[in-house]
Order: structure tokens, then sequence, then C-alpha cells
């Protein structure tokens, strides 16, 4: 079972009427199967969907359940989760984790002006290029506050990376 299967839960026509009857057609119905037998927990199965399906409300259901770890990551540095830094890192680390296609070219690698086509500089062929200044840019800090503490944000990116390598090998794509 491929990680891309996923994307065939999403409906490409208004139809939801099966169009063969052929026995070796994967169905959203069989990926819903597997999924269910996979024993995922709640944020590898939110990860997925919104990673693979781009579902906005897993991103939500994620955003929430891993809030708390994060958090006590930052008590350790003694960082009030009352003033919203907290979920700032959160949010950057789940879109760093998730979109790996630049938007800006959309993922081409090219970016086309009326004169011209010019190499994308905000990505290597497609794949978007999340550096220091990016990621405080999304968080809306400066990049001095972002490098204060880019260990914590680096080890949320760790976690979140291991919920993903956890979920793909219980489905069989690791």
């Amino acid at each position: 079972m491929k990680a891309e299967l996923l994307t065939l839960l999403i409906p490409s026509t208004q139809s939801f009427e099966l169009s063969s009857t052929h026995h070796n057609k994967t169905t959203s119905e069989d990926i819903n199967m597997l999924l269910s037998y996979s024993n995922l927990d709640k944020k590898e199965y939110s990860l997925l969907l919104m990673k693979y399906v781009d579902d906005r409300t897993s991103e939500s259901t994620l955003f929430d359940e891993l809030f708390e770890e994060v958090c006590d990551i930052f008590l350790k540095k003694e960082v009030l989760k009352e003033c919203g830094i907290v979920r700032k890192f959160l949010n950057t680390a789940i879109i760093e984790c998730c979109v790996e296609k630049c938007v800006v070219c959309r993922g081409t690698g090219f970016l086309q002006t009326n004169n011209s086509i010019d190499k994308c500089i905000h990505c290597s062929e497609g794949n978007f290029i999340y550096d220091d200044y990016v990621r405080s840019s999304i968080m809306g800090v400066k990049k001095n506050y972002f490098v204060k503490y880019k260990k914590e944000y680096e080890s949320i990116v760790e976690k979140i990376n291991t919920i993903e390598n956890s979920a793909l090998s219980k489905i069989g794509d690791a």
C-alpha cells in the first residue's frame, strides 16, 4: 500500500457511483478498510489525511493532539503558552512537515512571467526550501527570536516526522 493511494479518497467527480465492477480496482472503501485495520492512533491518522488527502479538519485535530506535548517542550524553557508563541511554532512545524510543494511556483520549479521563464528561487525542483528566515516569517516573529528557540522547534519537527514514519510503517509504506 503506497501513501499515494490515500489521494483516492478525494472524489474526482460529482458522481459517487463506482465506475467499474472489476475486482482489481482500488476504491476509497478499500483504503478506508486498510486504515481502519492499521491500528493508527489519532495523531497518525490525522497526519496522513492532512498530508496526503489535504483534509483541513485533520489539521486542526493534529494540532489539538500535539499542543500539550509541545507545551511541555516549551515549558522546560519557561515560555508561557498564553503568549501564543507555542501555537505559532506548532503551526509552522506542521506546515513544514506537510507542505513540501513550493507555494510560489506550485511545485514546478519555474516562475513564468510575460517575458521569461525563470528558475524559482524559493524552491529546489519544486520542493519548498524552509530556512530560518522563512520559518520566522511564517510565524510572524523576528529571526533572532526564532533562533533562540530553534532547538525546541527542531524537536517539534522531529516529533511530527516520527508520527509520520510510524503511520507509514503501519500501513506498509515505510
